[in-house]
């Protein structure tokens, strides 16, 4: 082992014990209060460390402000825990509401009206009358005379006629 008399021991091994006693074997101990040598660089070692924990005292700045720690964690977390009580009920609450909504919507029909035929607005108005034909086909009486005439095809060029290709500038 490295706690020989003979052998000192590693600079590994004394900052091991430095930084933690029980890491020290019982060869070790024995080795130390027999060796000066071994003895004076552990000595040395904690003296170093020492003096660097009160130079790190002297240079830390003292805060800038005064710093004030949040609530226990425990206060705020059950605020917290109700707060999530409240929003879930909510959501069952209005899930609930919804679905009494849709179920009463659908069993109060007004009386005469079966749930398969829904009201459809009479369209008398003549300019409706012609929006409507419009809608269906918006060729004119006298062109569809003349598409009737094609024997179900159509002309390319009687359709360019009609529709000038976006191609073309005979419009301007």
């Amino acid at each position: 082992m490295s706690a020989d008399v003979a052998n000192h021991l590693s600079e590994h091994r004394i900052t091991r014990i430095v930084a933690d006693d029980d890491a020290m074997h019982v060869s070790e101990r024995n080795h130390l209060a027999q060796c000066d040598s071994c003895r004076k660089a552990v000595s040395a070692l904690e003296n170093d460390l020492e003096r660097l924990r009160r130079q790190a005292v002297k240079a830390t700045p003292a805060p800038e402000r005064h710093f004030v720690l949040p609530a226990a964690r425990s206060e705020r977390h059950r605020l917290s825990r109700r707060r999530w009580r409240w929003a879930a009920a909510g959501s069952v609450l209005s899930a609930a509401l919804l679905a009494i909504v849709l179920w009463v919507g659908d069993n109060n029909r007004l009386p005469g009206i079966s749930p398969t035929t829904l009201p459809v607005a009479a369209v008398e108005d003549p300019a409706m009358i012609k929006a409507q034909a419009l809608a269906v086909n918006a060729l004119p009486p006298a062109y569809l005379a003349l598409s009737e005439s094609l024997d179900g095809g159509y002309d390319r060029g009687f359709i360019d006629f009609l529709i000038p290709p976006l191609d073309d500038d005979s419009m301007s």
